[in-house]
C-alpha cells in the first residue's frame, strides 16, 4: 500500500481502534453514580461484580461515602459485597487508618475479612504500631485473625522478634496458633537457623513436622551441613524421621550422590526408607537411571521395592520404555517380581503392554493372574487386537472362553 494512502487512512483507523473517545472527554461519573451503574445490572453476579468493582477503584477521599453508601443498598448480598470490598480497598490505601475503623466494628465476617486485608499492610508499613492495635482490640476472632496475621508478616523479616512478642501476649490471645505460623515461616526461609530452635520445642506432631521441613529445605540448600545436623540429634527417633527427607531433598539435585548415601545408613529400617524416598525423586529425573541402580542394588529387599517405585512413574509416563527396561533383566526372582509391579501399573494406561509383559511371567499360577486383570481392560478398550493375541497364546481353551465372556466395561 502507498505511503500516502496509510497516511490518509490513519484518521479512520484511530476512529475505528477507540469508537469511544467522545466518552474519554466527559466528566467521570460521581460515586453514586458508579454504584448506581453498578446496581443496574440485571444477573446478580454481574451486579455483585460490578460493584466489587466500584470498591476497587475508590479514592481515600471517597471511602466514607461509601461505607454510608453501601449501607443504604437494598439487598443484604450487594451490603456485603460492596462494604467488604469497600473496607479492603481503605486497608489497602491507608492502612492504619483502616485497621483503627475495622476494629470497632461489630463482630462478624465482614470485619474479620476486611481485617485480613489490612492487618499484613499496616504489619509490614508499622510493625510496632500494628502489634499494639491490635492488642487493644476487643477480644474475638478479628483479633486473633490480626494477631495471627501480623506474627506472620513480622516472621518473614525478624522471626525471633516476632516470637518474643507473641510470647509476651497475656493469656486469651491466640499464642499457640501465632508461634506455629511464624515457624513454618521461619523454617522456609533460615531452615539452619531455626534448627535448635525446632530441637528445643515440645514433642508432637508440630515439632516433628518442622523437623522434617529443616532437613528437606536444609538439604536442598546443604546436603553436607543437613546430613551432620540430622546425625548430630540425640534422639534416633529423630535420626530415622530427618535423613529420609534429607536423601529425597538431596536427591532432586544429585540422585546417584543421594541414593548412595542411603544405602550406608543403618538400621535396615531406616536404609529402607531414604533409599526409597532417593529414588521416588530419582524416577522423576531419569526413571531410566534409576531403574538401573535399583536393579544393581546387593540389598535384594531394597532391589524389589527400589524397581516397584521406580515403576510406579516410569510404566505410567512412559509404559513401552518401561517394558524393554524390564524385559532386560536376567530371569531370575527380581525380575518375576518387576513384571508383576509393571503389568500393576502400566496395565491403566496400556494394557496391551501391560498384557504382554505379564505372560512373560515364569511363574504359571502367577502368570495368569496378572494376564487376566490386564487383559480385561484391554478387551474392553480394543476387542480385536485382544482376541487374536489371546488366540495365539497356550492358555487353555476354557480359560480363554471365561476372559472373552465377561467383557467389563472400561472403567476410563
Amino acid at each position: 500500500m502507498h505511503p500516502l494512502i496509510c497516511l490518509a487512512l490513519l484518521p479512520a483507523l484511530l476512529l475505528a481502534t477507540f469508537p469511544a473517545c467522545a466518552e474519554t472527554n466527559s466528566p467521570p461519573l460521581s460515586l453514586p453514580g458508579r454504584v448506581q451503574k453498578a446496581c443496574a445490572e440485571k444477573k446478580i453476579d454481574d451486579r455483585l461484580s460490578a460493584l466489587a468493582n466500584v470498591a476497587k477503584t475508590l479514592s481515600l477521599s471517597e471511602i466514607p461515602g461509601a461505607i454510608r453508601t453501601a449501607d443504604d443498598l437494598k439487598q443484604l448480598r450487594e451490603r456485603v459485597v460492596f462494604k467488604e470490598s469497600t473496607l479492603k480497598r481503605w486497608g489497602e490505601l491507608a492502612p492504619a487508618e483502616a485497621f483503627a475503623g475495622i476494629a470497632d466494628l461489630p463482630e462478624g465476617m465482614l470485619k474479620v475479612e476486611s481485617i485480613r486485608v489490612a492487618a499484613p499492610v499496616f504489619a509490614k508499613k508499622d510493625i510496632h504500631a500494628a502489634t499494639a492495635a491490635a492488642v487493644n482490640m476487643k477480644p474475638g476472632r478479628a483479633r486473633n485473625e490480626a494477631v495471627q496475621l501480623i506474627a506472620e508478616t513480622w516472621a518473614k523479616d525478624d522471626a525471633q522478634a516476632a516470637i518474643k512478642w507473641v510470647n509476651s501476649l497475656p493469656d486469651g490471645f491466640p499464642r499457640d496458633m501465632a508461634l506455629h505460623d511464624i515457624y513454618f515461616i521461619w523454617v522456609h526461609l533460615d531452615p539452619a537457623g531455626i534448627s535448635s530452635t525446632v530441637q528445643n520445642l515440645p514433642h508432637g506432631d508440630t515439632r516433628n513436622a518442622l523437623l522434617m521441613n529443616v532437613a528437606g529445605d536444609w538439604a536442598a540448600l546443604n546436603p553436607s551441613n543437613a546430613i551432620k545436623w540430622a546425625e548430630s540429634l540425640p534422639l534416633q527417633s529423630d535420626k530415622e524421621l530427618t535423613l529420609p527427607i534429607v536423601a529425597e531433598s538431596w536427591a532432586d539435585a544429585e540422585p546417584l550422590a543421594a541414593a548412595e548415601f542411603a544405602l550406608q545408613l543403618s538400621p535396615p529400617e531406616l536404609r529402607q526408607h531414604a533409599v526409597l524416598a532417593a529414588l521416588d525423586r530419582w524416577a522423576t529425573q531419569d526413571p531410566q537411571q534409576a531403574f538401573r541402580w535399583a536393579a544393581k542394588c546387593p540389598d535384594r529387599t531394597l532391589q524389589d521395592q527400589g524397581i516397584a517405585r521406580v515403576l510406579n512413574v516410569y510404566a505410567e509416563v512412559s509404559p513401552v520404555a518401561a517394558g524393554v527396561a524390564v524385559d532386560q533383566l536376567p530371569p531370575d526372582p527380581v525380575r518375576e517380581s518387576a513384571i508383576g509391579s509393571y503389568a500393576q501399573t502400566a496395565c491403566l494406561w496400556n494394557p496391551e503392554a501391560a498384557t504382554q509383559m505379564a505372560f512373560k511371567t515364569a511363574d504359571l499360577e502367577a502368570r495368569e493372574q496378572r494376564v487376566e486383570s490386564c487383559f480385561r481392560l484391554w478387551l474392553a478398550w480394543d476387542p480385536n487386537s485382544a482376541k487374536r493375541w489371546l488366540a495365539a497364546t497356550d492358555f487353555p481353551e476354557e480359560t480363554r472362553q471365561r476372559w472373552l465372556s465377561e467383557i467389563p466395561t472400561p472403567a476410563f
